[in-house]
């Protein structure tokens, strides 16, 4: 029986795309229009893709991230420094993904905070075969999808600092600047605890004022 949103898994065509997120969020911070930067990153192929249909897919995958990021959000992705920006990509993904999300915060966040920093197989399958319970799409993709889901799932929590690699699966929280900071709490606290923020850490920072 399904009585949950269902999972999108779109981001088995891309990953996490650090470089590529870049570009489109300058275009956007440029232009201030999602149709004109549509325009400029295909014409002049700013994601340097020889196969059109794979900057389109990819063009269309980021637009749907970075939408959900507030411009101060954004401008971090840009003008910030790489641990900001790659936090900002983070933040983005974790937006996007609800299942990207449940496993972040239900799995990876649960074993930060009990003091076990590593990631494995096991944790991974427990998580999906209890999250199939409630969402039904799971029981219904191919065993070739449900192996590209784990296998971009890992890489994307790589890319982004959260493991440091697929393999070894050690967990690394993120480091958090005041700006980031400070643009999450202006946005939703809760968010925080996709960085690995015990409900502590969140509720400390929720008493700094952000807005000045």
């Amino acid at each position: 029986m399904v009585t949950k949103k269902k999972y999108s898994f779109s981001f088995t065509g891309a990953s996490a795309l650090l470089a590529e997120t870049l570009i489109v969020a300058e275009e956007y911070v440029r232009l201030q229009d999602w149709e004109k930067v549509k325009v400029s990153v295909q014409e002049n192929n700013l994601m340097n893709k020889t196969k059109q249909n794979t900057s389109k897919r990819m063009y269309h995958e980021l637009k749907k991230r970075l939408e959900l990021l507030t411009n101060e959000q954004l401008n971090l992705i840009v003008s910030g420094s790489p641990d900001e920006s790659k936090a900002m990509v983070l933040l983005s993904l974790i937006k996007a993904y609800s299942f990207f999300k449940d496993f972040l915060i239900e799995v990876i966040r649960t074993k930060y905070l009990l003091y076990n920093n590593i990631i494995v197989s096991s944790d991974y399958t427990s998580f999906f075969n209890a999250k199939a319970i409630t969402h039904n799409e799971l029981n219904t993709i191919t065993e070739k999808t449900t192996n590209k889901v784990k296998q971009v799932l890992f890489k994307m929590l790589e890319q982004v600092g959260l493991i440091n690699s697929a393999k070894d699966g050690i967990i690394i929280k993120p480091f958090l600047s005041d700006d980031s900071i400070k643009a999450i709490l202006n946005d939703d606290a809760t968010l925080l605890a996709g960085f690995l923020c015990s409900d502590a850490e969140i509720k400390t920072l929720k008493k700094i004022p952000v807005h000045g």
